[in-house]
């Protein structure tokens, strides 16, 4: 059985509108979700060392530990006072992580945006050649 060339470049496409869509509305929207947090929780402790000091960033690290919200930000917080005690500049650390979660997060949101126009033209493409086609099947050409 051969396959026509005209079903493979339907499968590519729809191959394709499924990566995106897959991308865009679910590993995308989790990315952002967890370098949302990761931003949130190492800005927060950016504020309470800019405040407080060694001793403000402490004193957050501690009451985060005991309201225990979100789950990732626990297991943030456990681990930087595992690594607080080993940094010689925790400022710099902070501001560092930041930015990095900040990079991905737009990142993420920049890709999001391609997947969703590949989306929206590969959703074109197959309602004119659609309609293109229903209207040649409608009025064949006469000799």
């Amino acid at each position: 059985m051969k396959i026509s060339r005209n079903k493979i470049i339907k499968f590519a496409v729809m191959l394709v509108f499924l990566c995106c869509m897959l991308f865009a509305n679910f590993y995308a929207v989790r990315m952002m979700l967890r370098y949302g947090v990761d931003t949130y929780f190492y800005d927060k402790l950016l504020v309470a060392y800019t405040v407080g000091g060694r001793q403000g960033l402490k004193l957050e690290l501690d009451k985060i530990l005991v309201t225990d919200k979100l789950p990732r930000e626990s297991m943030l917080a456990k681990d930087f006072t595992a690594r607080e005690k080993t940094l010689a500049d925790p400022e710099a650390f902070l501001k560092d992580k930041v930015q990095k979660s900040k990079n991905m997060i737009f990142s993420i949101r920049y890709l999001r945006s391609i997947a969703i126009v590949i989306m929206i033209i590969l959703f074109g493409w197959q309602l004119i050649t659609n309609s293109s086609a229903k209207s040649r099947l409608k009025n064949p050409p006469k000799p």
